[in-house]
């Protein structure tokens, strides 16, 4: 599977082209759920950057908690470090793949 075949496949949408730093490219986003967003930034020079926001404070008034003083205005989850690889198929696929592995790893009853 080629990587557009990929951006299809896992619900990605082009939102546009730009410049992104340095360099120029395409950005996707797909939204699996109304709290999560994935994006890709697909840059000219064939490699791509995925990176996810997660509307915590929005999924956790759902759940009647709250962080902070209830201001849920920017407040996101993000991971620390964006996977950047080759706009290849199976790149994508995987690095999806281990971002949902990680929120789903997410326990809030069992830190260890």
């Amino acid at each position: 599977m080629d990587f557009q075949e990929a951006l299809l496949r896992l619900g990605f949408r082009r939102r546009e082209e730009r410049t992104i730093g340095s360099a120029a490219g395409e950005v996707y986003s797909a939204s699996p759920n109304r709290f999560l967003t994935y994006t890709v930034h697909a840059y000219d020079d064939g490699s791509a950057l995925l990176t996810w926001e997660f509307a915590i404070a929005d999924f956790l008034a759902t759940k009647g908690m709250q962080i902070g003083a209830e201001e849920a205005l920017n407040q996101y989850l993000y991971p620390s470090e964006d996977p950047r690889g080759p706009q290849e198929g199976a790149w994508l696929i995987g690095a999806v793949e281990r971002a949902e592995a990680m929120l789903a790893d997410v326990r809030l009853d069992r830190v260890t």
